[in-house]
């Protein structure tokens, strides 16, 4: 028995499931290892007795489903072609001769022995699963959608075994599980249309991030709130970073994803609307949520927003201008509670200076920028010049021990510097932890005092 991964962390490997058998799940106890919090430890079983391919769920908390049905507490007979789901890996059966199960019964109309065909329902909507037309190209379908664009990402159901068969390489997993490293699909186009609206009686804000077959990202903000802020950048992206994008889509486990369906505000007026529509050859995956949250679905669209604002460096844009305004002040009342108690602590201090920091990076896209803006400017040099003035105390400190030999004094005021910048890109701490290790090397592991 082989198992292809179709959908999660390792998608385009294959593993082979020796006579004994192999468990799956993310415990290093498990044969075949997957990182992926939706699984049990040990989550289920893959087994070949008595030339019969088997697969039975272990007790998992989320279940496994065998074409997309869910399976119970016994084994269950697979035949080749299935697909085996659990979390957001799905996995396609191979079996050879010797070891496939008679075929199950067929639906009426179907000639007896037909095989399962290679798109079953892992969650898709009727329109990912449906087969293309005849002579249809591998031209993406088009986005359809109002003042929405639908989301997530099209599971490699439809014909992803063909794919992965002929490539090669191989390795040996931790387990000990022969495993296979299969080409990745990139014969398949991909694109996608995301948006997040929110609505309420004073603001509108809506983030738009689009990306093409051609390989350009797209990315606009209209902010209609109580500053108008309007932004668009564009990007064509190489190659590591289309790939990069790939993944994570792939790896999103979006199959798993049901339908999400609209909820009323509790004011009957605000809106908070995300949608994703993605496009993986001829499959087509669409999800809405509006005033509803879904963790796996908000992950996803976290992860593209995340990678849209580090390739177009527009970091500020993915937030409206209310959302910043209490970013900042969020920021300052973080900050002057860490002033009110920066001498409880060594790192008290500079824990006050990063959090002035940020609540000003927040402000940096707004103009004009709001009143307490002013504040955190303030806060923020008084909070610097103390830090500087305890640095250079404590510097202070460690040449006067090296001046008279006391290296263990010299070594604690080293130690204090260190807990008072603990950024290890800050020069004053790259420069005392270099004078650490040079004092406990030459002196403190030889004795020296």
């Amino acid at each position: 028995m082989e198992l292809v991964v179709l959908t999660g962390p390792k998608t385009g490997e294959r593993f082979k499931v020796p006579p004994t058998g192999a468990t799956l799940g993310r415990s290093r106890m498990a044969d075949i290892q997957f990182e992926d919090g939706m699984l049990s430890r040990l989550h289920c079983r893959f087994a070949i007795e008595h030339g019969k391919a088997s697969v039975q769920d272990l007790g998992s908390s989320n279940g496994t489903s065998l074409n997309g049905v869910s399976l119970g507490g016994k084994p269950e007979p697979l035949r080749d072609g299935d697909v085996v789901s659990m979390g957001g890996v799905a996995l396609r059966v191979r079996l050879a001769a010797d070891a496939k199960p008679d075929p199950r019964p067929t639906e009426p109309g179907k000639p007896a022995g037909e095989t399962l065909p290679e798109s079953v329902d892992l969650g898709l909507s009727p329109d990912a699963l449906a087969e293309p037309s005849a002579g249809a190209s591998g031209a993406a379908r088009p986005v359809r959608g109002l003042l929405v664009a639908l989301s997530a990402v099209a599971v490699l159901a439809l014909g992803a075994w063909a794919i992965f068969a002929f490539s090669g390489g191989s390795g040996e997993a931790r387990t000990g599980v022969p495993v296979e490293r299969l080409t990745a699909p990139e014969s398949l186009p991909f694109e996608f249309r995301y948006e997040r609206l929110a609505i309420d009686a004073r603001t509108l804000f809506r983030y738009t991030l689009t990306y093409d077959n051609a390989g350009v990202l797209a990315l606009s903000i209209d902010d209609l709130g109580d500053a108008d802020r309007s932004f668009a950048k564009t990007k064509t992206l190489g190659e590591t970073a289309r790939v990069e994008l790939r993944k994570v889509l792939l790896d999103s486990g979006y199959g798993k994803i049901g339908q999400l369906f609209p909820e009323r505000s509790a004011d009957g007026v605000s809106l908070q609307r995300k949608s994703l529509t993605v496009v993986l050859g001829p499959e087509v995956w669409s999800r809405t949520a509006e005033n509803v949250r879904n963790r796996a679905f908000d992950t996803l669209c976290e992860r593209l927003e995340t990678f849209g604002r580090n390739e177009l460096g527009a970091w500020a844009t993915q937030y409206s201008v209310a959302e910043l305004r209490a970013l900042g002040e969020e920021q300052l009342r973080v900050a002057r509670r860490y002033w009110e108690q920066r001498d409880l602590a060594d790192e008290t201090l500079f824990e006050c200076v990063s959090a002035y920091r940020q609540g000003l990076s927040y402000l940096e896209t707004l103009n004009p920028k709001p009143a307490f803006a002013e504040a955190l400017a303030t806060g923020l040099r008084e909070a610097e010049d103390l830090l500087a003035q305890r640095y250079q105390e404590a510097s202070f400190a460690v040449d006067q021990a090296l001046n008279t030999q006391r290296y263990e004094t010299a070594a604690e005021a080293l130690r204090k510097i260190l807990r008072m910048i603990p950024d290890r890109d800050d020069p004053r701490n790259m420069e005392a932890t270099e004078r650490l290790l040079s004092i406990e090397g030459r002196y403190l592991k030889q004795g020296g005092r």
